[in-house]
């Protein structure tokens, strides 16, 4: 399946400030259309769309401070009992953008990107699309203790036991059974 969130159509320009102009700072609003997106074996839909911010100021003449907010509503299945479930996304992630030429101080708080010129417009997509990575959760569950469905007959045990055998041990893994640590 081909993600349809990221259409390469989408750009967020945003023009930058003078370099010498540590003061100013630059801030824009995206609204993105709605769409889906496979991500680690995971289906995530995004009925709404999302929604960006873009704060950006100079740090120094080569050191550019752009955040990042981000906010959506994303619908998945739980990882467990396959149950829709519908839940919000939102953070924000700073990263500190500098040319190959000037150094980058080493700081947790930023998120390095590395580009080749800094100009007076700046594409921030990448980032932003990053950033819908960054936040959405790897495994979405329906609730934390979610039973998941039966191996054997496929009945959601958040509903109730089934009648099959409990004892799902692995025939190949039955070796192990009685294995013991000294």
């Amino acid at each position: 399946m081909q993600n349809k969130l990221f259409h390469e159509e989408y750009k967020a320009l945003i023009t930058l400030p003078p370099r010498n102009d540590t003061e100013t700072e630059i801030y824009e609003e995206y609204s993105f259309k709605s769409g889906e997106l496979l991500f680690g074996g995971q289906q995530y839909i995004f009925p709404e769309g999302f929604n960006a911010q873009v704060s950006a100021r100079w740090l120094d003449d080569e050191l550019l401070n752009v955040n990042i907010s981000v906010s959506a509503v994303v619908e998945a299945e739980c990882a467990r009992c396959l149950r829709p479930v519908s839940l919000e996304i939102s953070g924000e992630l700073m990263y500190l953008y500098y040319s190959h030429d000037a150094g980058v101080p080493e700081d947790d708080e930023y998120m390095p990107v590395e580009v080749d010129y800094l100009g007076r417009v700046l594409d921030v997509m990448p980032q932003i699309e990053e950033s819908i990575y960054t936040l959405i959760p790897t495994k979405v569950l329906c609730r934390e203790d979610c039973k998941g469905l039966c191996p054997v007959c496929g009945k959601d045990l958040n509903e109730g036991a089934c009648t099959c055998d409990n004892d799902n041990t692995d025939p190949r893994l039955e070796a192990l059974r009685n294995f013991v640590v000294e």
